[in-house]
């Protein structure tokens, strides 16, 4: 019997592990096709459409970030507008906004809910990744929860903070909510065994790190240290004016300035 319940559990394990290796095996822009369709269902639409989510409005930590920002009113870009929760009480503030999402139907319910709240926000579709935008027109660039963390690979993320550098004013301001996990680095037989995959002809040769399929709906790398955000912001032509890194949490923050006169930076490719 004791037999049976380690082959049991060799195979539960097994499962698991199978479960992690479409991160290892999808390209990078397969997996913002993967995300993209997760979230493209009808379904998925009208829950981040309701009303008790779109009234519920900007929490704690947003508020917080918000008192970090030198300007409380101007043009306001945000990526990942969804259902319209966070556009909608920053219309209300005073900020014009601008929303962006890689699904037309958010879009579309986002402008939606802001016009029956009487407030109006603009909106169009885009894979914020590759965000393309007039140069030197927001006052402030905002990105929804944690999707920075939501981009994959480090070379992609720091290509968008150069888009998103070309897009802001001078003094301009770019809000970022990431996901932590600032534990150990992984170094069992299963991850090192995901590596070689990913490394191998048919693998993702771009996998990094701390990148996971969250509950198996979209990518997210989480990051391990403050250090590994800041630098990936500063490459990308920013700043750090604010930084939030709490060890003991699931997300952090960063608020970067473009400091400088500069009204344009190299995009690069994507």
């Amino acid at each position: 019997m004791r037999m049976r319940i380690r082959v049991s559990r060799f195979l539960l394990g097994l499962g698991e592990f199978i479960q992690t290796l479409p991160i290892v095996i999808m390209k990078p822009d397969d997996l913002v096709v993967f995300s993209r369709q997760s979230y493209a269902k009808p379904g998925d639409v009208e829950s981040w459409s309701e009303d008790a989510l779109v009234n519920a409005g900007l929490n704690a930590e947003e508020h917080d970030l918000l008192k970090t920002l030198t300007t409380q009113k101007g043009n306001l870009l945000l990526l990942g507008v969804g259902g319209g929760r966070e556009a909608i009480p920053m219309a209300e503030m005073g900020f014009q906004v601008t929303g962006v999402d890689y699904i037309p139907a958010m879009v579309d319910r986002a402008k939606e809910n802001a016009t029956r709240r009487g407030v109006e926000i603009d909106g169009f579709v885009q894979e914020i990744s590759k965000l393309d935008v007039p140069e030197a027109v927001f006052d402030v660039v905002w990105i929804s929860k944690s999707m920075y963390s939501c981009i994959p690979t480090r070379a992609r993320r720091v290509q968008m903070v150069q888009r998103i550098r070309s897009a802001l004013k001078p003094g301009g301001e770019f809000v970022c909510q990431f996901q932590i996990w600032a534990g150990q680095e992984n170094r069992s037989k299963a991850e090192r065994l995901r590596q070689l995959i990913a490394a191998s002809p048919i693998g993702n040769r771009t996998y990094e790190d701390g990148d996971k399929l969250w509950l198996n709906v979209e990518f997210v790398h989480v990051f391990r240290s403050e250090d590994e955000v800041r630098t990936e912001l500063e490459e990308g032509g920013l700043d750090i004016a604010h930084i939030k890194f709490d060890e003991s949490s699931i997300r952090g923050a960063a608020v970067a300035i473009k400091t400088d006169t500069q009204t344009s930076i190299s995009k690069g490719k994507t």
